[in-house]
């Protein structure tokens, strides 16, 4: 991950979307989950379904297989956390975008699926701690609270800014520029 940035910047992109809408902590989770899930499926199940598709039809089975996991995990999400889903439900889809664009259309169809879930896990599991990450500050900086529970409101009040879609964009930048920051940083002790 810290090697390339090019792979940074896409699942940064993909997972960006996702941001704007999760105003809690919790929401942040269930989206980060599904996503992980998601991705981490279609990229196990490509490589089993390999031999019957073309590189013209995988794009289209990626999201096919996308979408029919998100839909169980929103069901079942709904069903448990209805208050914290209910604001998301109608932009889980966009994980589906988030599947096409990690997944690289060029991409062997025919890896091991062993590896295909290493690779899937790897980069789902990233956007979806981005996520969750910019879902905590949202929380933290725009409601005063963590999981609900009030953190520092009785002292200072929160910056209600961080709620909306244009707090989380400037989380995600502030977390980019820790990012960029991080990887001069070990590129200059060798470390990448």
């Amino acid at each position: 991950m810290l090697k390339d940035r090019q792979v940074y910047y896409k699942i940064i992109l993909s997972v960006v979307p996702l941001t704007a809408v999760c105003n809690t902590a919790l929401s942040s989770l269930i989206a980060a989950v599904i996503s992980l899930i998601t991705v981490a499926s279609v990229w196990v199940l490509l490589p089993l379904l390999g031999r019957f598709l073309t590189e013209k039809t995988a794009p289209f089975v990626r999201i096919i297989i996308a979408l029919g996991v998100i839909g169980t995990l929103t069901l079942i999400s709904t069903m448990l956390f209805k208050d914290a889903t209910q604001s998301i439900a109608l932009y889980l889809p966009l994980i589906a975008l988030t599947t096409v664009m990690l997944h690289p259309i060029n991409e062997n169809t025919k890896a091991l699926p062993l590896y295909a879930l290493k690779l899937g896990a790897t980069l789902g599991g990233f956007g979806s701690a981005f996520l969750f990450l910019v879902g905590v500050l949202k929380e933290l900086l725009g409601m005063g609270s963590l999981f609900g529970l009030d953190i520092y409101t009785k002292l200072f009040a929160p910056i209600e800014f961080f709620k909306t879609p244009g707090g989380a964009l400037l989380i995600c930048a502030a977390l980019t520029i820790v990012y960029n920051l991080a990887v001069k940083y070990l590129g200059k002790r060798g470390a990448i």
